[in-house]
């Protein structure tokens, strides 16, 4: 029980770098090439993990029957996700690619339910039902929010990165060896970086500013290195559908920091939004304590 509570104050710890990444992110595309920043991120971030790995767990080995779903990994959770991602918020605004990720609970919840037959409690489906009003309410009450406008092929790739994080989850859910969240991570982040190395031979290297530098230093070690291993190791005390639920929280970081750091204006609906966002994360992680206590009580 401590372990999972810990998991919960951890997830959200999580969702608010990763809700802080999209504004860094929207700093470094504007300066360097979507898929060659995303190269530059994890190349250093892979260096950092794999020394951090041979130092503290030497031994720790990618059992054989696991290594190609720790590629594919790799594959759809690092290359392809930040591929889709990159350019997304190169062509539209960073709150709004957050907005749009958050589909990512409703994808897992069919997934889930189709390919692992996974149970689905009325907290859950709840839960995952307020999240889509709340993401909705979000969308229409940006003025510069359109599926029709500019933008399209941003909020397009958006929802394409969000389809890659729910593969990936699946991947990363089920492995036969028994690992630590690091080893998983290190692994996954070194075949993203081969995934996404063509890239240094396809687009010119530019000298960026030191903004892009620092947001790019973020994005690496705190979005990716320490990022992922809190997220491998949500993904196993939690599992998959309560923390791509947490998922939901990064609109409301994104608009929050929008308006502290962009200046940005908040409107009461985006305020609603996120109350409502929020209402659905909390029915589904606690709806299995819930159900629980009222079975108890019946007792």
């Amino acid at each position: 029980m401590e372990n999972k509570k810990q998991a919960h104050v951890l997830a959200m710890v999580l969702m608010t770098l990763w809700g802080l990444s999209y504004l860094s992110i929207k700093v470094v595309v504007e300066e360097i090439n979507p898929v060659l920043s995303a190269f530059y991120r994890f190349l250093l971030a892979s260096i950092i993990l794999f020394i951090f790995l041979k130092i503290k767990y030497p031994a720790e080995k990618i059992l054989k029957e696991d290594r190609v779903k720790v590629a594919l990994g790799g594959l759809f959770g690092v290359s392809l996700y930040f591929y889709f991602e990159n350019y997304s918020v190169l062509f539209t605004s960073a709150s709004n690619v957050a907005v749009l990720i958050s589909s990512i609970p409703v994808f897992t919840l069919l997934t889930q339910m189709l390919i692992f037959k996974e149970k689905m409690t009325p907290g859950k489906i709840g839960g995952a039902i307020l999240s889509v009003i709340g993401i909705f309410i979000i969308i229409i009450s940006k003025e510069k929010v359109s599926f029709f406008s500019s933008g399209t092929i941003g909020d397009i790739m958006a929802l394409m990165a969000a389809l890659c994080w729910v593969v990936y989850t699946t991947i990363t859910s089920k492995f036969k060896g028994n690992y630590k969240s690091i080893t998983i991570t290190t692994y996954q982040t070194l075949w993203g970086c081969l995934f996404l190395s063509p890239a240094i031979f396809i687009f010119e290297p530019s000298m960026p500013s030191t903004k892009a530098i620092f947001n790019l230093l973020y994005l690496s070690i705190f979005c990716s290195c320490i990022g992922y291993a809190i997220y491998v190791y949500c993904l196993n005390k939690l599992g998959s559908t309560v923390i791509t639920t947490y998922i939901n929280l990064q609109p409301i970081i994104s608009l929050i920091s929008a308006k502290v750091l962009l200046k940005e204006k908040i409107t009461l609906w985006q305020l609603l939004g996120s109350l409502i966002i929020i209402s659905g994360v909390f029915l589904v992680s606690f709806s299995e304590k819930i159900s629980l206590n009222n079975l108890e009580e019946m007792i």
